[in-house]
């Protein structure tokens, strides 16, 4: 095997994890990889975890994990699986950190060498490219519809492909609205109460709003309308009356302030506190609290209007599990799994800076087992239940290009929304009937 992989492993205590990881006390190696065949499953101990307890055993063997978090996202991890070798401990981990640009490719090397690791951790647009090429299962059957009813629905979605459950969410991020509680005190229920609030706020020093309208922070407010992207076949859907509907929302974000198009003036003019209302990504958070203050930065639920509401795109990190894994002599990786979305974990990564993927209505009800102490990742998470899921098939990979030339025109150029919403229809078509036709398959994409 020539493939580099940069792979470290990570050498953990049961005193530490006993201890209740605390990191600063803990001993904690990430190790160099090995000068030969690093990623292979060692023979040796090195890497595993295990923490004896008297609990009698149900599961054995080895759960090999592969994942790219960095230090904050780690302890969520190591406690759930403490958590799990309380219940079981015969169970033992080899987990393994790879940088995440490297993760993907290493993965697909790993499974054609039979040497993948039964567990993989990354993002949700990866895997119908894995789920094609026989590299990770259809967990369908072995995942309980309970558990799949506490998720966030949008990110559920981006796990759903050829009628096949092919991963998990772990975490989301996504497309929200952000407001300047300095310049807009209270939460507007419609958009109507928005554009008033908005426009009441700007003056000299500031601006009400500065929304954004290209394509990524602004496809999902379609489906809010009753719209949709595409088809179940991954053909345009969005040539039709939603589509009108949408373009004239869009249209009224001038009523409240300047807009933006895939620039950076909204979120330079929010981090300056110069912008009541932005429409960003929740990858932004930290910096806008850095910036402004916790108590002065909301995210706010999606308003609604007349047809709907707003909307804003939600993205997954999944769990993947190898068609090994579901070997029914070894159920350890499957359940564990499991236990990943448990309301405990989901709380331990919530402390590491992470979204929870459980739904709001599940975490916030009367009687949860799970309590999230950051109030901007609780308003994130309400305000990403009423998302949108965005697509990750393949034919995703077609539609980013086309469609934000068609807002451009239309906002620049003064094209009737009709006319270049048939031209985006057309360029898509076009490139998807060229792909098969030519075979060729789209690489997964990052918005």
């Amino acid at each position: 095997m020539n493939t580099a992989r940069t792979v470290k492993r990570i050498l953990i205590t049961a005193t530490c994890l006993s201890l209740g990881l605390l990191l600063s006390a803990c001993s904690v190696w990430l190790s160099p990889p090995a000068a030969s065949e690093p990623t292979e499953t060692p023979s040796s101990t090195a890497g595993i975890v295990n923490v004896p307890t008297p609990t009698e055993a149900i599961l054995k063997g080895t759960v090999s994990i592969w994942h790219g978090w960095d230090e904050a996202r780690l302890p969520g991890l190591l406690k759930a699986i403490a958590a799990f070798q309380e219940q079981y401990p015969d169970v033992v981990f080899d987990v393994q950190y790879v940088p995440l640009i490297d993760l993907k490719a290493n993965f697909e090397t790993a499974s054609s060498e039979g040497s993948a690791p039964q567990v993989m951790i990354g993002p949700a647009n990866w895997g119908p490219d894995l789920f094609d090429q026989g590299w990770i299962a259809d967990i369908s059957g072995s995942t309980p519809v309970e558990l799949i009813e506490t998720l966030n629905p949008p990110a559920v979605g981006a796990s759903r492909y050829k009628d096949a459950l092919i991963s998990l969410p772990v975490s989301i991020e996504g497309v929200v609205l952000y407001r300047n509680v300095n310049i807009i005190p209270d939460k507007a229920a419609t958009f109507d109460d928005l554009v008033s609030m908005a426009r009441q706020a700007t003056g000299s020093d500031a601006v009400g709003a500065y929304l954004e309208r290209s394509f990524y922070f602004s496809g999902g407010h379609l489906d809010g309308l009753g719209g949709s992207l595409m088809d179940s076949e991954g053909y345009p859907a969005f040539n039709n009356e939603y589509g009108l509907l949408w373009v004239d929302l869009l249209r009224k974000f001038a009523l409240a302030g300047p807009t933006e198009f895939f620039g950076d003036n909204d979120l330079q003019h929010f981090v300056e506190n110069r912008a009541g209302y932005i429409i960003e990504s929740t990858r932004q958070r930290n910096r806008l609290v850095e910036t402004l203050g916790a108590p002065n930065v909301s995210i706010d639920p999606w308003p609604i209007t007349q047809d709907g509401s707003l909307s804003g795109y939600v993205e997954a990190e999944a769990v993947y599990l190898s068609p090994a894994a579901l070997d029914p002599s070894n159920r350890a990786a499957t359940e564990f799994i499991l236990t990943l979305l448990s309301p405990e974990s989901q709380a331990a990564f919530a402390e590491g800076g992470a979204i929870p993927a459980l739904s709001a209505a599940a975490v916030f009800a009367p009687g949860s087992l799970i309590s999230i102490q950051d109030e901007l990742i609780r308003e994130a998470m309400i305000a990403l239940e009423d998302g949108a899921t965005y697509p990750v098939v393949p034919a995703m990979a077609y539609y980013s290009a086309p469609l934000d030339i068609a807002l451009q025109s239309i906002f620049f150029d003064g094209v009737p929304a009709e006319e270049a919403l048939q031209t985006a229809e057309e360029s898509i078509q076009a490139a998807l009937q060229a792909a098969i036709s030519g075979s060729q398959r789209p690489a997964a994409q990052n918005p």
